[in-house]
């Protein structure tokens, strides 16, 4: 186990301190050579933890895909210049900050159940970014800061609508064999409780220090014709239904996510060839890499007795349904903030094989909201952290931890109580 974790920390502390800018994949793929090459996993080892997480890879291609697809076709400016109006106060014509802030998370909210924690923070990013580009006010830095933070905070905290709002919920998922329509059912309390306290806290605490009002530039030139984003919609209605279409059939929903989305990018590139092959060129494909690389470190972690550690510690939380759900969530919530939630939902998976349903649950709220905790606590964020270096802009780890401490812990509790009262 000494071994074992030691190259799981250093592992972790070179992805954190991400030296001489190498690529996340680069630092990760180290650390399962390690483990390899030190027979802590075997052959036989690589193609369980293959089986495990091929599902969960190629649902991710598909996200990430159609992500990019339609922010080529310019569908999600098209929604942030229509939020922007919506937001403006009829008399002076100015943008209400609040107002402004609580539809672009509600518009997050809904993008992330459709596309994933990953896909949805990779795309709105830039967004967000050109919006206040033409921001005139002396906190222009504060004010855009703020709403960085909270839209990449409801990206990860906000995705358990569905399976394939985030990567955990996949694997725990393919792992548990949780049917794709009794999770939507069981999360949609917890999630819209996280909504809920995420809007609260964002706009009735946070922006008090901001303008009540600011000036923003509207474009007016037409990013997608109003036709072609009905189109859109329609299409990503119709690739969620299909999720459950596949469920009835007992299909794989990987593969229809992956088909969907390919045909979606060939519509693109033959309106926009070029910017259509960029998108694919730009999207972050050394996240899979990255992703089976943690898996490979995790489980000779498991191999090694972790998970017998964290299987006790179930047991004793499991006597009283409250404390399973609350320990088990602030358990999964407080390990993901430290080791990331990938490797903590692998080896949370494990250990819980044979624990209540709830348990399950609060787990994968645990990971997916308590790993907010710390800018490494989920790959959302460490990809979010790397686009925004490249744009220039810095948010320093106190003031991520300032703005994360005082929203996750409440956010968390509310999503627990979605469980209790479900």
């Amino acid at each position: 186990m000494f071994f074992t974790s030691i190259i799981f920390f250093i592992t972790l502390i070179f992805i954190f301190w991400h030296p001489w800018n190498l690529p996340l994949w680069i630092i990760s793929i180290f650390g399962a050579f390690f483990v390899f090459v030190f027979q802590f996993v075997n052959l036989e080892d690589i193609f369980f933890i293959s089986k495990l997480v091929w599902d969960s890879s190629l649902t991710l291609v598909g996200l990430i895909i159609l992500s990019f697809s339609l922010e080529t076709l310019g569908f999600f400016n098209f929604i942030a210049k229509e939020i922007l109006r919506f937001s403006k106060n009829q008399n002076n014509c100015k943008i209400n900050t609040k107002k402004l802030m609580f539809l672009l998370l509600v518009f997050v909210f809904l993008l992330t159940a459709f596309l994933g924690n990953d896909g949805a923070i990779l795309v709105i990013t830039p967004v967000i970014i050109a919006l206040f580009s033409t921001l005139k006010d002396i906190k222009k830095n504060a004010i855009l800061n703020l709403f960085l933070l909270s839209v990449s905070f409801l990206c990860d905290v906000s995705s358990n609508t569905f399976i394939v709002s985030n990567l955990t919920n996949i694997i725990t998922a393919n792992y548990f064999s949780l049917n794709f329509l009794e999770f939507a059912k069981k999360m949609f309390l917890p999630n819209l409780l996280v909504l809920f306290s995420t809007l609260f806290i964002v706009c009735f605490i946070f922006l008090k220090s901001l303008p009540k009002e600011i000036e923003i530039y509207i474009y007016e030139e037409k990013f997608i014709s109003n036709k072609l984003f009905i189109f859109c919609i329609f299409y990503l209605v119709f690739f969620i239904v299909s999720f459950f279409v596949a469920e009835f059939f007992n299909l794989n929903v990987s593969l229809f996510v992956l088909f969907e989305a390919l045909i979606f990018w060939f519509f693109v590139y033959f309106i926009k060839k070029r910017k259509a092959l960029n998108a694919i060129k730009k999207a972050p494909w050394g996240i899979f890499v990255f992703s089976f690389g943690l898996y490979m470190i995790v489980f000779a972690l498991h191999k090694s007795g972790v998970s017998n550690i964290l299987y006790f510690l179930y047991d004793f939380l499991s006597q009283n349904r409250l404390s399973a759900i609350f320990g088990t969530g602030f358990v999964s919530a407080f390990l993901s903030s430290i080791f990331n939630n990938l490797p903590m939902t692998l080896i949370g998976n494990l250990a819980l094989k044979n624990f209540p349903m709830d348990m399950i649950y609060a787990h994968l709220l645990g990971v997916n909201i308590g790993s907010k905790l710390t800018p490494i606590g989920s790959l959302a964020t460490l990809l979010w952290l790397e686009l925004l270096a490249k744009k220039g802009i810095q948010i320093s780890f106190w003031q991520y931890c300032k703005f994360s401490f005082f929203i996750t812990i409440p956010v968390l509790i509310c999503s627990f109580l979605g469980i209790v009262f479900h």
